[in-house]
């Protein structure tokens, strides 16, 4: 280690928060630790590492796009966290979040940037709560969330009330169920949900999709507004479009088109489809230029022939234009999580 290192971790704080309060919920507990103000104004809960095993390290042989949309664990189960928070009340004082992080503590004993933190929180009247004093660091992980535009901390004793509003992620949910797709052709079909409820899902069209066609069509309409090229000289104006179709050809040369599903369901879920092409595919690293960015699909009307809400899929796997039929998985769904309110 250099001394170096010792200057990059060492913070001096303008202002310093104790909170110190403990949450008991669903059986765990979590602790808010303080707040910290220096270039952003941070603040800091100490939770149960969910501690989730390594599913990489099962998949033998090589990666296809199924195998890493595997690895993807992030959103299958829905986690007790406050990473997801948005917003935090302090006595009468909101405070929205920018963003946030967290990591298990197991390595922060070599960590001295958060060992400074707790030292500097104890040193500031932090009290370690019984429960928590002989936790070991690898069963816990230390969140923080970011702040926007907090000059100053706010003010706060014991007996305020903290508000916290909750915005989670939605859940992802693994399916993998086959359904053949044909192009201006509807169907409908049912799978059996995480909870054991039928889902009956009705597909209503199948489209090709020219995407070359309507990236131009963007780009021309970007192109033509000034307060966007403005900011750009005639050079630049160039370099962006060609950049567009040289990342857009990695993905679909000219000539192919994406498929577009428009479908409804039964239940208040995203449906996420993949070509059995793309899936059994091994990822190609591009260069000289970003991979084309995922496209949605926006319904012209919001419901469906069945009165159901009517949702919009993308498969960017770059077909022929005389394509009739397209092996295909509802690979995965999307799981909605309502906002909800805590009060401490």
């Amino acid at each position: 280690m250099k001394f170096s290192y010792l200057e990059n971790c060492y913070k001096q704080w303008n202002d310093i928060l104790v909170i110190g309060k403990t949450i008991e919920r669903n059986n765990k507990k979590y602790h808010i630790v303080g707040m910290t103000l220096a270039d952003e104004a941070k603040l800091y809960v100490i939770e149960p590492y969910n501690g989730a095993e390594n599913y990489s390290d099962k998949i033998k042989g090589v990666r296809n796009q199924r195998k890493l949309l595997k690895e993807n664990r992030e959103n299958d189960v829905k986690e007790d966290t406050y990473l997801h928070c948005s917003d935090f009340c302090l006595g009468n004082q909101w405070l929205r979040v920018q963003q946030g992080s967290s990591g298990s503590l197991r390595y922060s004993k070599e960590n001295y940037e958060e060992i400074q933190l707790f030292l500097d929180m104890l040193r500031a009247g932090w009290i370690i709560p019984e429960w928590l004093k002989d936790e070991e660091w690898d069963t816990l992980q230390l969140v923080t969330l970011v702040f926007a535009d907090v000059k100053k901390l706010p003010e706060y004793s014991p007996e305020m009330p903290i508000i916290i509003k909750h915005r989670p992620d939605s859940i992802r949910h693994i399916l993998e169920k086959t359904i053949t797709l044909n192009v201006g052709k509807s169907r409908s079909f049912s799978f059996v949900d995480t909870y054991g409820d039928k889902v009956q899902c009705f597909i209503n069209n199948v489209t090709l999709i020219d995407v070359w066609k309507d990236t131009e069509e963007q780009l021309k309409q970007r192109l033509s507004d000034t307060k966007y090229t403005e900011q750009f000289s005639e050079e630049q104006l160039q370099e962006i479009k060609e950049h567009c179709y040289k990342a857009l050809g990695q993905s679909c040369s000219r000539g192919t088109c994406y498929i577009g599903i428009e479908y409804e369901c039964s239940k208040d879920i995203n449906l996420q489809f993949y070509s059995k092409e793309f899936l059994k595919s091994v990822p190609v690293t591009h260069k000289g230029s970003s991979a084309f960015l995922m496209m949605n699909l926006k319904p012209d009307k919001k419901m469906g022939t069945h009165n159901l809400p009517l949702r919009g899929s993308v498969i960017q796997t770059a077909v022929s234009p005389d394509t009739v039929k397209i092996p295909a998985e509802l690979f995965l769904y999307f799981e909605k999580v309502d906002a909800w309110e805590e009060s401490v």
